[in-house]
């Protein structure tokens, strides 16, 4: 699935996409719970995705999405990245 396919998707439905298909790969504490970052191919280098714990609900949520490498500082130190990334 191409990012801009799976941006287009309700937030339920990425969510499952995610835990169905998506590659987990760290997590990391937040003051307000875990967040896990994983990795979802695509044809090209594919894309990453946020999922954390809604505290107040105590469900998963999509957290954010993202293509760029930027975001992936916070887990610098815990993650290797997927071929074609580094």
């Amino acid at each position: 699935m191409s990012f801009y396919s799976f941006w287009l998707l309700s937030l339920a439905v990425q969510l499952y996409w995610v835990l169905r298909h998506g590659t987990f790969l760290a997590n990391r504490c937040e003051d307000e719970g875990g967040v896990n970052l994983y990795h979802c191919a695509d044809k090209g280098r594919g894309f990453f995705v946020e999922v954390g714990v809604d505290d107040g609900r105590g469900q998963a949520v999509v957290l954010r999405s993202f293509v760029s490498a930027e975001p992936l500082e916070d887990y610098s130190y815990h993650v290797r990245l997927p071929k074609g990334w580094a």
